[in-house]
């Protein structure tokens, strides 16, 4: 891929035989060969697994571009150290969804139309808040995530709102 204004060539963070999670409601199927397949862009990646890995786990797990991988806590309420109860989670029309998580994994950064990395601002064990019902929840270590009660979902950083 191409940036259209500076020509600066961006590599696909992908390679043929790589399993990947993709987003809800994107691409287009097709049929190939005998078999049916989905165009996505890669924009709408949000975890890869190298080829040949055969397990979900977060070991094999890659984020691309911005994108921050996050274990979240499925309980309605959090106490602070002292004692006030904090929401951790935003009840809309069509359930409760949580908007705070520990960081898991963290992408490389995005590019800028020059090509330069822009770095993360978020590491591996920071906690962080980020904008209600943008996380695209990804099943990952699913019978870790049900002993302990947490899902994983994927948050691009410029909905991240705060870190702590």
């Amino acid at each position: 891929r191409y940036n259209s204004e500076t020509g600066v060539h961006f590599p696909l963070p992908v390679s043929v035989g790589d399993s990947v999670l993709y987003a809800d409601y994107v691409g287009s199927e097709l049929e190939y060969n005998g078999a049916k397949h989905m165009l996505i862009s890669d924009n709408d990646i949000l975890v890869t697994f190298n080829a040949g890995d055969t397990t979900d786990s977060i070991a094999n797990a890659n984020v691309l571009y911005d994108a921050v991988l996050v274990k979240i806590k499925k309980s309605d309420i959090e106490e602070s150290s002292s004692g006030i109860l904090i929401s951790r989670t935003i009840v809309k029309k069509g359930g409760t969804k949580s908007s705070v998580g520990e960081v898991v994994k963290v992408g490389p950064g995005r590019k800028a139309f020059n090509g330069v990395l822009m770095e993360m601002d978020v590491s591996v064990g920071d906690f962080i808040k980020f904008r209600d019902f943008a996380s695209n929840v990804v099943k990952l270590d699913v019978k870790e995530a049900e002993a302990e009660n947490v899902e994983f979902a994927v948050v691009r950083m410029t909905d991240i709102l705060a870190k702590f």
